[in-house]
């Protein structure tokens, strides 16, 4: 290299192998790679919070129906026959379901398979999804919200409720709506159950979107390990940069520098 080693890495690439050079050299990285790989594979995360999450929050609904698709597979769903042993498996037979590429950000590889749409419209997704691992899911009943809250240090930094327009994706880049939400103290002791479980202050800047129900339950949805901010500064006073910056400087003097 033609410069020394930094002291401290921000890795901002969605490259978990970058994390995983650093940490080799002993140098503190944000975030560590097993987080930087989980948080850019929607299969791996909900895999790796299944195994590490306390029964209390597994016992019960948590998540979505979930079955993996391997890239050579996509093209499957296509086959009438293989969309019903699908949604078979996911326990909503003759409902929508949804297909997402596994490493994709910002809702644009999300698809609704909608039960009666035609073939044109299912060929139009397998071609958008091409290459990808993907999973589908069983589709929540959610009015198109989700809460997406911020981590700092594996502390709860803030919330956003986020509200899809005439999509049923909620992502703010797709013009969604988007206000301040103020977690009440379940919310957050539930939230905090998904923190520990992935790896609380080893944690160092990433986003825990859940499906906000009808009936006003939260349910994991995805890990955003490069979580963006936007939202944060158009809607609310928070700098969560500025506050990101300073948790990693008072850890690195704590640290003895």
């Amino acid at each position: 290299m033609k410069y020394k080693m930094p002291d401290i890495v921000i890795n901002r690439t969605r490259d978990f192998k970058v994390s995983q050079f650093y940490e080799s050299q002993g140098i503190r990285i944000y975030n560590p790679a097993y987080l930087t790989y989980i948080g850019n594979n929607k299969y791996e995360a909900a895999k790796y919070l299944s195994e590490h999450i306390t029964d209390s929050v597994k016992n019960k609904k948590w998540t979505a129906q979930t079955l993996l698709i391997k890239s050579k597979d996509i093209a499957k769903i296509l086959s009438t026959e293989y969309m019903q042993k699908v949604m078979a498996n996911l326990g909503c037979f003759g409902k929508d379901i949804v297909i997402k590429s596994v490493d994709g950000h910002g809702g644009n590889e999300v698809f609704l398979l909608e039960v009666n749409r035609n073939l044109k419209k299912r060929r139009e997704i397998v071609n958008k999804l091409s290459g990808h691992d993907c999973i589908i899911q069983e589709k929540i009943d959610s009015d198109s919200s989700d809460i997406r809250v911020y981590i700092i240090g594996g502390k709860i930094y803030a919330a956003m409720l986020r509200t899809g327009g005439n999509d049923f994706r909620s992502n703010y880049s797709l013009y969604g709506n988007a206000e301040e939400y103020k977690l009440n103290d379940i919310q957050k002791n539930y939230v905090m159950e998904f923190v520990k479980a992935l790896g609380s202050n080893k944690i160092g800047m990433a986003g825990i979107d859940f499906i906000l129900t009808r009936d006003g339950q939260m349910l994991f949805n995805e890990v955003e390990e490069m979580a963006g901010s936007r939202m944060l500064y158009e809607r609310t006073s928070y700098d969560i940069v500025k506050d990101y910056v300073h948790w990693i400087f008072n850890v690195y003097d704590a640290n003895g520098g």
